[in-house]
């Protein structure tokens, strides 16, 4: 038997939209929210309440309000088919007392509400009893750490990601689906919003946090998988029972530059700059996917990508660059240097890093440049490696050698 939806007084509708009951009542009297038959609400009533409460927020009289309900205008009767998520019920305890019971570390809760992107909880207010638990069940998880700071980096990079994936889509959404529509609807083409596109809009808004969670049960898959494995492989050899694996190789970063990017903007317009940019992360991801490594980060006109060594990674930055040189609206120039790198959060930091953006700076339009370190490790037998001389990079102190790299066809 299907469990029953929960359903809201409207007490709990005012607490839960964080307005005054009044506003609820006055919401409900004009029609734009309607109790079943024993006085209840459900949560797609706390949206709607949300909703109007910002349109008064934001200086939409109120007046206006109730004749657009009277007119049909303005109405919020299918809000509950958008809700992918409904919070639990309120705790019967303050955030305070759940804060005071939660243990170690629970005092940086309200800086993880802010790491999340949310708003810190009235120390004097109740939460749902779902956030409780995921809290308590956090806290926990990262209790064995030494490190106070770890649970504010576990909650960035939870933000971050479920930050750019959930606000991401809803905006392609936006883009794709709602606003051709509501342009229309504007522009009077058509008297309501489409059902078409409101069903389109509604499945797409339900399957992203199904597809985020299997996705991300995937991604914890595979590293957990790989990391199990090579800590038994370490552990075998450690024990005399295999081979002592090969130390690694450093890892190369490869830094891709677009020439030209301000002058497209200035001469075409934001929107080419935008395309280009895409253009540049989807080739930049796949690429670097392909290799074994991973996409770091965007820097407006240029990527940054890590790989496993040095080969690998001349193979990604020739390989990048062939591919946005053949769409020929910018001239892309790569760098490429390897050598120990300090990874956190996903991000990189280090001197590799530094030169491996010095080095792109000075390759030309269509060029990978390389440094010796790079050409020692990967050596002559796939790539040729042409010195250019001593040259000056900024924040050195001394000219180094670089090498312009192509891929030998010797053996073709």
């Amino acid at each position: 038997m299907p469990l029953m939806a929960k359903t809201y007084s409207m007490e709990e509708i005012a607490a839960e939209a964080a307005c005054p009951e009044d506003r609820v009542e006055w919401a409900t009297r004009i029609g734009l929210i309607t109790p079943d038959e024993r006085g209840q609400f459900t949560f797609g009533d706390v949206l709607t309440v949300k909703m109007v409460w910002a349109l008064l927020d934001g200086g939409v009289p109120a007046a206006s309000i109730e004749r657009a309900a009277a007119d049909g205008i303005l109405s919020f009767r299918r809000t509950d088919e958008y809700l992918p998520y409904e919070p639990g019920r309120r705790s019967d305890r303050t955030f305070a007392d759940f804060q005071r019971s939660a243990g170690p570390r629970a005092e940086l809760l309200p800086a993880i509400y802010e790491v999340l992107g949310l708003p810190k909880p009235d120390p004097a207010a109740p939460i749902h009893v779902d956030e409780e638990a995921l809290f308590e069940r956090f806290l926990d998880a990262w209790a064995m750490s030494p490190d106070d700071d770890v649970p504010i980096r576990a909650a960035r990079l939870m933000a971050e990601g479920a930050r750019a994936a959930m606000l991401g889509w809803m905006d392609l959404q936006d883009e794709q689906l709602a606003q051709p529509a509501r342009d229309r609807l504007y522009r009077g083409e058509l008297d309501e919003f489409p059902d078409d596109v409101r069903v389109a809009f509604m499945k797409a808004t339900n399957l992203a946090p199904e597809m985020f969670t299997w996705l991300s049960a995937r991604y914890l898959e595979h590293r957990s998988v790989n990391g199990i494995v090579e800590g038994f492989e370490q552990f075998l050899a450690s024990r005399g029972l295999a081979p002592i694996p090969n130390p690694r190789a450093p890892p190369a970063i490869v830094f891709v530059d677009l020439s030209g990017f301000t002058r497209l903007t200035h001469e075409r317009g934001d929107r080419s700059a935008v395309a280009v940019a895409s253009s540049l992360q989807r080739h930049a991801d796949a690429v670097a996917t392909r290799h074994g490594g991973r996409l770091v980060k965007l820097l407006g006109d240029g990527a940054m990508m890590r790989l496993a060594d040095a080969a690998t990674g001349l193979d990604a930055a020739l390989d990048l660059v062939e591919t946005l040189s053949g769409e020929g609206a910018l001239s892309p120039h790569a760098g490429v240097h390897a050598g120990s790198v300090i990874e956190r959060d996903l991000d990189i930091y280090g001197n590799t890093v530094n030169l491996a953006s010095r080095i792109a700076e000075a390759a030309g339009p269509g060029e990978v440049f390389a440094s010796e370190a790079v050409m020692d490790e990967a050596g002559a037998a796939t790539f040729a490696f042409e010195r250019t001389g001593d040259v000056q990079l900024k924040g050195l102190p001394e000219p180094i050698p670089l090498f312009r790299v192509r891929r030998n066809r010797q053996d073709a």
